[in-house]
Formats: C-alpha cells, sequence, structure tokens
C-alpha cells in the first residue's frame, strides 16, 4: 500500500498537484448570521491575491503598508510604529487584485468602510 501511496503522490507532484508554499489570511465578520466583511489574503512566491468575498457597504477597502516598529530602549515603553501605507485600493464583491513585489513583512488592513484611517488605527 506504501508503494501505491508514494506513486500516486509522484503522479500528482508531475502532474501539477503540488501546490506552491503560501500565506492565507481571512478576515470576517457577521453580524446577525449576515456577511459584513469576508475578504481573504494569500501570498503565494511573492504574488499578493486580494479577494473581496462580501462587504455590507458593497466595498471592501484595502490598505496594504510597510510597518517600521523601532526596538524600544531599556526600561522606556515601545515607541510608536511608522506606518509607510503603499497601496490603497476598493475592490466589489466576487473581484480580486492582485500585487506584485511587496515587501515580505507588508501588512494589510482591510474593511467595509471607506475611512481606512480611522479603521486601520492610522
Amino acid at each position: 500500500m506504501r508503494i501505491v501511496t508514494s506513486l500516486l503522490s509522484c503522479l500528482m507532484a508531475l502532474a501539477g498537484c503540488n501546490e506552491k508554499p503560501s500565506v492565507t489570511t481571512i478576515h470576517h465578520s457577521s453580524a446577525n448570521g449576515v456577511d459584513t466583511l469576508f475578504s481573504k489574503t494569500t501570498l503565494r512566491e511573492g504574488v499578493a491575491t486580494f479577494e473581496c468575498f462580501a462587504s455590507e457597504s458593497g466595498q471592501c477597502h484595502y490598505r496594504v503598508y510597510a510597518e517600521r516598529c523601532p526596538a524600544p530602549a531599556a526600561g522606556e515603553n515601545p515607541a510608536t510604529c511608522a506606518r509607510t501605507p503603499l497601496e490603497d485600493f476598493s475592490l466589489a464583491p466576487g473581484k480580486t487584485h492582485e500585487i506584485r513585489g511587496l515587501p515580505q513583512d507588508f501588512r494589510e488592513c482591510v474593511s467595509q468602510d471607506a475611512d481606512k484611517d480611522a479603521v486601520c488605527g492610522a
């Protein structure tokens, strides 16, 4: 049985059934059983794909940014992190958006509200 399983795994890999490693982030909120926001971001091989599935406002509003947080000195409170916006965009449910070349440690904020500064805490 191990031989059959190994052979099948090899055949599937040759046929392209072996996906590359990826990181997926899901944002989901609901009220009274209704989705108010449902979004997915996948980072695979340097390409970030943003997908909007549902938004109460009719749009998923995204802010993609880099964040730099200086190390606090001994005995001090952590300093405020500096955020550099990389891209702001909105998607209707069912739409996707790809961004290539983002820094590996990029951050994102997604909201049903257009006021990204209030939602992202900037």
